[in-house]
């Protein structure tokens, strides 16, 4: 026999999640900024790895060989993107916001 788990409220044999309020919630649709999103992360965390983009000396930045100012470069990239990655998200957030108003608490809608 299979166990089962506690749900919300205590109640046994009830899932832990409830899929409808994962279908209504906007965040976990795919949206075009949210692909652009990923693929700005992606670019981020995979360039920085490939060693054939960084395996050389020259050229040379200020007397720094090209590996070490081009890691450090990626440094300051990285936070762009993710900066830049969060803007698009909020921007989508708010548009969303802006669409679909929820009633305030305390006021009679």
């Amino acid at each position: 026999m299979l166990p089962t788990s506690r749900g919300r409220g205590g109640q046994k044999g009830c899932l832990v999640t409830d899929t409808g309020d994962i279908e209504r919630d906007p965040r976990w649709k795919v949206s075009p900024t949210k692909i652009v999103v990923t693929i700005l992360l992606g670019l981020g965390i995979v360039l920085p790895l490939l060693v054939s983009t960084y395996d050389q000396v020259n050229p040379r930045f200020l007397g720094f060989p090209f590996f070490y100012w081009y890691q450090l470069m990626w440094v300051f990239l990285a936070a762009g993107l993710c900066g830049l990655s969060f803007f698009l998200l909020k921007r989508e957030r708010d548009a969303y916001d802006r669409e679909h108003p929820t009633p305030k608490k305390g006021t009679d809608a």
